[in-house]
């Protein structure tokens, strides 16, 4: 067992569990018990890791107590932010440079050139890079931290000739150009960047007319609707019972409901059927 002085720590350093006391042995019984885990070389932690999310969370710590004069930076710092993203590559970790030096890239960790004269997290700065990796990210980003009152977008566009040069900048102005702090999950962020791809705006939160009821989105010009099903939508008891009896009352009133998963957005040539096969039966756009 090992002293509670360290596994109360989010994370701690194999020199940490030395002065503790703990032997090698003593930590590699830890690990072979799932007492702990190996974030990376050197460094451990003793927290339940749920998601991909956590463990990258700490990873982050961990890398930026090996290399000082850094900060986090891209998704690594969007994280950390508590910003939702889509599917990085949580194997890497990414870190900013706080003073001069060249970039480095390794597998397991990517430390960026300074950007201006950042020296600690800025939240715009943020967006703007995790846009350049993944625009679903960035949007995700982008949407959260606009609804939380975080960001700005003019801040996030200010970035944007700083980072000129760097690999994606080109997906910076469709981030910024969708961006709505109405979104109410990272799902609905997904969705909209999907159907820009088609072509199609979506209208976020809108409010039904002659009801009592607001739909995720519709489709501009339309009477298609687009309801965002993300898990957990119906965990509260009696939720589902509700929903249908919602989405009659909507369905009566001749708008077209289209339902939209994680899934389905994997599925994408399903998902257009489904959109299109609505559009073509509101016959009153």
């Amino acid at each position: 067992m090992l002293p509670t002085e360290l596994t109360q720590r989010p994370l701690f350093a194999v020199t940490d569990a030395r002065d503790c006391g703990v032997t090698p042995l003593d930590l590699q019984r830890a690990l072979a018990t799932r007492a702990v885990v190996r974030l990376k070389r050197g460094w451990y932690t003793a927290e339940n890791l749920r998601y991909p999310a956590d463990r990258h969370r700490l990873r982050v710590q961990a890398e930026l107590r090996d290399h000082p004069e850094t900060i986090p930076s891209h998704y690594s710092a969007a994280v950390l932010l508590g910003y939702p993203v889509h599917r990085p590559d949580w194997s890497r970790v990414h870190l900013m440079r706080t003073q001069p030096g060249p970039a480095q890239s390794r597998p397991t960790v990517v430390i960026h050139q300074r950007v201006g004269d950042v020296s600690v997290i800025d939240p715009s700065l943020v967006v703007a890079q995790t846009t350049l990796t993944c625009p679903t990210s960035g949007l995700m980003a982008a949407d959260h931290a606009l609804r939380a009152d975080e960001i700005v977008l003019d801040h996030v566009e200010r970035w944007s000739p700083t980072l000129a040069n760097h690999a994606g900048h080109c997906h910076l102005p469709v981030v910024l150009r969708l961006a709505n702090k109405l979104r109410e999950s990272a799902l609905e962020s997904r969705t909209a960047i999907s159907f820009d791809r088609w072509g199609w705006e979506l209208e976020p939160q809108f409010e039904i007319p002659g009801t009592r009821y607001r739909a995720d989105a519709r489709l501009r010009g339309t009477r298609v609707l687009v309801e965002c099903d993300g898990r957990g939508k119906y965990d509260e008891p009696g939720a589902q019972h509700r929903e249908k009896v919602r989405e009659d009352d909507i369905r009566a009133l001749d708008w077209q409901v289209v339902r939209v998963t994680s899934e389905l957005l994997d599925d994408r040539n399903t998902l257009f059927r489904r959109v299109k096969a609505a559009i073509a039966r509101d016959t009153r756009h």
